[in-house]
């Protein structure tokens, strides 16, 4: 029996190769989904943003915290007046301490803390009331 016209002409070939592509793209979401890769990571609270100082920076130990209210970032200090910058970076976080040479800009409750890094962006922290505080600490960071 042959093929009505319009099915004639469908190149079924590339309607194969095209359901083929499809399962595979979706067996390799579904991967993914197990591994538990994407997401949107957040800082949950100040123990955790403690923990991941301490996971990225040797020795640092936080006696001050102020979280980012999306938690999305998180700034600390230390009994030495050092200050640690918790950020996000993709769906990772990455822990770098702030040199005295970084730029730090207030904008009401915004603090703009800005690492000089040719692979970082500038770090924006929604710290509320808190704001003005840091941005006061950041201008005292001992030399390291």
């Amino acid at each position: 029996m042959p093929l009505p016209p319009e099915l004639a002409m469908i190149d079924w070939a590339f309607v194969g190769r095209m359901g083929a592509s499809l399962t595979g793209i979706g067996l390799l979401y579904f991967i993914a989904w197990k591994m538990g890769l994407g997401g949107d990571p957040r800082i949950a609270d100040e123990a955790d943003a403690q923990q991941k100082a301490r996971d990225g920076l040797y020795g640092f130990e936080a006696v001050d915290t102020a979280l980012d209210k999306a938690g999305m970032s998180a700034l600390l200090r230390d009994a030495e007046s050092r200050h640690a910058l918790i950020f996000r970076v993709g769906n990772r976080f990455v822990a770098r301490l702030v040199p005295g040479t970084a730029g730090a800009r207030l904008d009401q409750a915004l603090l703009t803390i800005n690492l000089h890094e040719p692979d970082l962006p500038p770090v924006i922290l929604n710290l509320g009331d808190k704001a003005q505080y840091w941005a006061s600490g950041l201008r005292h960071i001992p030399d390291a």
